[in-house]
């Protein structure tokens, strides 16, 4: 850097930041689901912007970790209520700096160069290592730009025409607070009704022995009469009439006769299965 005869004079300096540093404010988040209810089961496909674009956004709830300012994602399946939350943060704040020009250099003759200034500043006292370029001697003020959520520390430095720079201001500092929003889908999920039970099978009574018997009456009950032939198992057998506690009438044309029934009723043992 070239020297100068004179070194600029840069105190007393100072920075009036107090209630002109600014927060970002809280923009808007927008979540929608494909659907917000189903009977049984659904598989989620969320969908979200943020306006403006927020600096970073997190999913809790149903989902979880770090999501993009906008975009859609298809989740697993759910077969029960689920509550999905977005929340994003904007935190691109402003600080005004403010400062008293010097009017001398050190060796106490006028300041008839002055060029500019140079304002430092960063998250550390001790590490200010960004900087924003004030190229107008008139200027007093200077609105710094994109400050993250943090304490920032700022200083300035007085510019002469040929590039000489001061030593450093005192360091003023201001606590950007970053803003956040929300949004929250709820899914509804109705279990499924139960299955329509299968009926049981209604036992069917079948032939269980191969011996067929007329029927005949006595006293006006039923009872066995002589074999007549026999009958395969596993034929149907008629449950409405039946002969003692296992006798039931059974199809004639299903009986190989062997000799001439008395009557027309003919029954085997049966049983149901």
């Amino acid at each position: 850097m070239q020297k100068s005869t004179h070194a600029l004079w840069m105190l007393p300096l100072v920075m009036l930041l107090g209630a002109r540093a600014q927060a970002q404010t809280a923009g808007t988040v927008t979540l929608n689901a494909n659907q917000t209810s189903a009977t049984g089961s659904l598989t989620p496909v969320l969908t979200w912007s943020t306006s403006p674009v927020a600096s970073s956004c997190t999913a809790s709830g149903g989902w979880s970790g770090t999501k993009f300012a906008s975009g859609s994602e298809t989740l697993p399946a759910i077969t029960a209520s689920r509550s999905y939350t977005l929340t994003c943060s904007w935190t691109n704040g402003t600080a005004t700096v403010n400062w008293n020009a010097p009017t001398t250099n050190t060796d106490g003759s006028a300041l008839t160069n002055l060029a500019g200034f140079k304002v430092l500043y960063g998250t550390s006292a001790t590490v200010l290592d960004r900087s924003q370029m004030v190229n107008n001697a008139s200027a007093r003020s200077v609105v710094v730009p994109s400050l993250g959520a943090a304490t920032w520390y700022f200083t300035v430095r007085a510019v002469n025409s040929n590039q000489v720079e001061s030593d450093n201001s005192n360091i003023a500092q201001k606590t950007i607070a970053g803003a956040s929003a929300s949004r929250t889908v709820d899914i509804t999920i109705t279990p499924s009704p139960d299955p329509t039970p299968t009926p049981t099978p209604t036992p069917t009574l079948k032939t269980t022995g191969t011996v067929v018997h007329d029927v005949r009456t006595s006293n006006g009950t039923r009872v066995l009469g002589r074999q007549v032939g026999t009958i395969a198992i596993g034929k149907p057998c008629q449950s409405t009439y039946r002969v003692g506690s296992s006798y039931y009438k059974v199809t004639n044309s299903d009986v190989r006769i062997t000799r001439t029934p008395r009557s027309s009723s003919l029954v085997a043992r049966c049983a149901r299965s």
